[in-house]
């Protein structure tokens, strides 16, 4: 056998040290000391009679032959990847980061998909923030909002675009009555999902009554919390008509009027470029076609 060979702990070592060139977050990321991160990467060099980094004061650089082994490595890792989870009887496990606003459309989905492919097994993992930093979690897709996805270095697949329009619960509606009309709905309270009121702003925009206030006003850190309380009858909340429609469709929600407004914005399931997940991509799959 090629003693030149490099071991998956050293390439490993290598990858996530290119990614954040700090022997300390490598090591942080791969549960080792700092020591160890340097004897596979010394390893890796000695092995390979080149130097993949530059050491400074500041930290460290990639050296072009750096550079041009990153790439090449990474593909490596991930078909080793794909054929081990060919061959093996270990579930694949894909991990999964969503903003906690969308968890409600979102299990239903995989809970379907789990029936379908049984041999995948997906780790959810909730979060307020509407990002991912693949470089420093450990993530293998995520689900973000955004109004697009900038970053060259991931692929992105948009889910839906966000259309607002507001909700309440039908108990809140006088009876007889189905909807409100715009200068009705201020004698309820109003739900805001952040302080500076955006998504009431833009609805009231659109609907000609941008001075329109309410008499009683309740702010959330997030809106899956606003639309939890229009759930329970405290308000009116701005909803996205695709995360609410479950709530609709059971009558949990209503809405109180036709208008519906696109932000600009939408929900994206994003991964990196370099990732070759045959299990990610039938669960990517998956997603975009249902």
């Amino acid at each position: 056998m090629n003693n030149r060979l490099p071991s998956t702990k050293e390439m490993q070592a290598f990858i996530v040290t290119a990614d954040h060139l700090k022997l300390t977050s490598a090591a942080q990321v791969l549960h080792v000391t700092q020591g160890a991160v340097s004897r596979q990467i010394l390893s890796l060099e000695e092995k390979l009679n080149i130097r993949l980094f530059d050491r400074n004061a500041r930290g460290l650089t990639l050296t072009e032959k750096g550079l041009d082994f990153l790439p090449l490595i990474k593909k490596v890792i991930n078909d080793l990847q794909s054929a081990v989870e060919k061959v093996s009887n270990i579930k694949p496990v894909i991990r999964l980061k969503i903003p906690s606003c969308i968890t409600t459309w979102l299990l239903p989905k995989i809970m379907t998909f789990q029936q379908a492919y049984p041999e995948i097994s997906v780790e959810l993992t909730s979060s307020i923030k509407h990002d991912i930093n693949f470089s420093s979690e450990s993530f293998d897709a995520a689900i973000c909002y955004f109004t697009q996805v900038k970053d060259n270095t991931l692929i992105s697949h948009l889910l839906f675009e966000e259309d607002l329009t507001p909700v309440c619960a039908p108990s809140l509606l006088p009876e007889g009555k189905t909807q409100l009309s715009v200068d009705e709905m201020k004698n309820l309270p109003w739900l805001h999902s952040t302080p500076h009121k955006c998504d009431w702003a833009l609805w009231l925009a659109n609907a000609d009554s941008a001075s329109l206030t309410s008499n009683h006003n309740q702010h959330f850190a997030t809106l899956d919390l606003a639309v939890s309380a229009a759930r329970q009858g405290f308000g009116i909340s701005i909803g996205d008509v695709t995360l609410a429609s479950l709530d609709m469709a059971s009558g949990r929600l209503t809405r109180l009027h036709s208008l519906q407004v696109k932000s600009g914005k939408g929900y994206y399931l994003v991964y990196p470029k370099a990732a070759n997940n045959l299990s990610l991509q039938t669960l990517i799959t998956w997603l975009v076609d249902n």
